[in-house]
């Protein structure tokens, strides 16, 4: 009787010893993420839904990784990723200047907002008008095969390209689609019918990485995961969620 409670005494202490190290383990195999990023309507919204953070949760669930988000403005979440003090951010067109996914997390059509007395314009056309664009973006958005025809100034908030717009400043207003479909949407109805949207471009956009050992391995695993999900059409119905129209090449 005493043989079999000092055996049942050492199962028990042997299952608790397990779990502990099992436990520890568990939590030495966590490698904390820190993901800085703006505030995107419908992309990173502050509340934690949007594209990207639907995305995020399908990618990095029952992984290693525990993403940390920290809200900055572009630039400088930008200059965490150059100084190593964040681990991943984006989406910009790859320009050769980061570590960058191998696929990109959003295509996107680069778009002039105008009113409806224009339409159809060439990008000769275009030339001889003004336009207004976000300064922070200006890199991202002035893309070689247009910014030889685009003149105007920046702006440093949206809502300040689009009141230029409004009180006949600028003839235009140029951003990606979804960001002027964002802007339009905010005026009164009304106003909305006096403007279209008209495409001049695409931008394919990528999420980056610190060029560190850190970086490098959450890219592989980004990649790997990222693959495996559209294999599984997993990412695509997060896309039908959004209206985002997007495919990824084969």
């Amino acid at each position: 009787m005493k043989l079999n409670l000092k055996f049942n005494q050492l199962l028990l202490i042997t299952f608790v010893l397990c779990s502990f190290f099992a436990k520890s383990e568990h939590k030495l195999n966590i490698i904390d993420v820190i993901w800085v990023t703006d505030n995107w309507q419908n992309y990173t919204n502050k509340d934690g839904t949007g594209l990207y953070h639907e995305m995020f949760e399908a990618i990095f669930q029952h992984s290693p990784y525990n993403i940390h988000l920290k809200y900055l403005p572009w630039k400088r979440a930008l200059r965490e990723i150059e100084t190593k003090k964040a681990n991943i951010s984006g989406a910009l067109p790859n320009n050769g200047k980061y570590l960058f996914a191998n696929l990109p997390i959003l295509t996107q059509p680069i778009s002039i907002l105008i009113p409806k007395t224009k339409s159809d314009l060439t990008l000769q056309q275009i030339s001889n008008l003004v336009g207004v664009w976000p300064e922070v973006y200006t890199e991202e958005i002035l893309q070689p095969s247009i910014s030889p025809y685009i003149n105007g100034v920046s702006a440093h908030y949206r809502e300040d390209a689009v009141n230029l717009l409004k009180n006949k400043k600028v003839d235009y207003y140029i951003d990606i689609r979804s960001m002027l479909e964002v802007q339009l949407a905010s005026l009164p109805t009304i106003e909305q019918q006096q403007y279209q949207i008209q495409n001049l471009a695409s931008l394919k956009l990528f999420l980056v990485f610190s060029d560190d050992s850190k970086g490098r391995a959450l890219k592989r695993f980004y990649d790997t995961r990222t693959q495996t999900l559209l294999d599984k059409h997993i990412l695509q119905n997060i896309y039908q969620k959004y209206h985002v129209n997007f495919s990824y090449p084969e």
